[in-house]
């Protein structure tokens, strides 16, 4: 039965009592729920104004082609007054942000129960944060990257002990400064340079073990976005400045460092587009594997688009009910997203420190 209640429902309910508390605390249950969440993935949005971050998400279209609109719903508001620098994606639920400064210790918030937590200070003043999952021993852990360093640092999210940053080695290399890292199947992956030349470095969660790969560095550039792609990593970007097609290339030999180039040309309809509003490349969908574009920046009719690289088809859809009046605020889109339920801090006394403020109109 409370499988089928919303998320928001079920962390409020963490407070009736006790027993309430460990019934829906319970590893089987917040399992559950998660696997529910899985078969029905979600698109998230995160807009940021004024130290306010807030959270919307929709359906993710099953058939696109079908769909012409989907119904938003909203989340709490965050209070992040500095978290401007980095937004990694959501891994299994969860985000990680980090600050501009030295002094701007990383978050880990949970939209969907309204956590925050602020994590140690790192030793990085300008460093790369990524988060990652391990699936052996069922825990989060995030990535900070020094690009002067062969020391790294690396921390396991464990609410239960005191929580603090372990030092790890591995060559020095400059991850790409607009890339985001991609989780899959407990291996962290991320763009990066190392002596000018660009690589695909690979972190397995869980071993704590990096290994790289060489990419095209002629072709491949520093605004390309990592997939997956029906179980293929990828790397895909906008053939040219006029964002009317793209450059798609899967890894197909990680020994050999062999990639396949795909090119993928939008209809002609997408040309009498609004040429003044640029679009973000989201991802690929888990279901389809259309890959998903948004705008970068929220407007007054918010759609998306899923192109079908089989098919070479491009379907628009409006999201619509999300009530936020922040036009032009940048906007960041997330596809896949699942609701976790299992409280980043366990237990009532903990949420002392989640923001829960109401949703207000701007």
């Amino acid at each position: 039965m409370f499988v089928r209640l919303p998320s928001e429902s079920i962390a409020r309910f963490h407070y009736l009592s006790k027993q309430w508390a460990s019934t829906l605390g319970r590893q089987d249950f917040t399992d559950m729920f998660l696997k529910n969440s899985t078969s029905h993935p979600r698109l998230l949005f995160t807009v940021q104004v004024n130290g306010k971050l807030f959270f919307f998400s929709s359906p993710q279209a099953r058939s696109p082609e079908a769909d012409s609109s989907l119904v938003a719903t909203r989340y709490r508001t965050f209070s992040l007054e500095r978290y401007r620098h980095g937004i990694c994606p959501p891994t299994r639920g969860w985000l990680c942000y980090r600050g501009r400064e030295k002094e701007d210790t990383p978050v880990i918030c949970n939209p969907a129960t309204g956590e925050i937590l602020a994590l140690p200070k790192t030793n990085w003043t300008f460093a790369r944060t990524y988060f990652g999952y391990d699936p052996m021993d069922k825990v989060f852990k995030v990535l900070c990257i020094s690009a002067k360093s062969v020391q790294h640092q690396v921390l396991t999210v464990d609410t239960r002990r005191i929580i603090r940053w372990r030092w790890i080695v591995c060559k020095r290399h400059d991850p790409w400064l607009y890339g985001h890292g991609i989780c899959i199947d407990g291996v962290l992956y991320y763009c990066a340079r190392v002596h000018k030349e660009s690589v695909l470095v690979c972190f397995d969660v869980t071993s704590e073990k990096f290994s790289f790969i060489n990419i095209d560095d002629g072709s491949m550039t520093l605004d390309s976005t990592l997939i997956n792609y029906k179980g293929k990593l990828g790397l895909v970007q906008f053939k040219d400045s006029d964002q009317r097609s793209l450059c798609l290339w899967l890894l197909e030999d990680a020994e050999k460092h062999e990639f396949s180039k795909h090119i993928c040309e939008f209809p002609l309809w997408w040309q009498d587009m609004d040429s003044r509003c640029s679009y973000d490349i989201v991802g690929t969908t888990a279901g389809t594997c259309d890959i998903v574009l948004s705008p970068c920046s929220l407007q007054d009719r918010l759609y998306v688009f899923y192109y079908n690289v089989e098919r070479k088809t491009l379907v628009r859809i409006e999201i619509q009910g999300h009530g936020l009046k922040l036009t032009n605020s940048v906007l960041h889109t997330f596809q896949d997203y699942v609701e976790d339920v299992k409280l980043i801090m366990e237990s009532p006394q903990g949420l002392v420190n989640s923001v829960l403020e109401s949703v207000v109109n701007c």
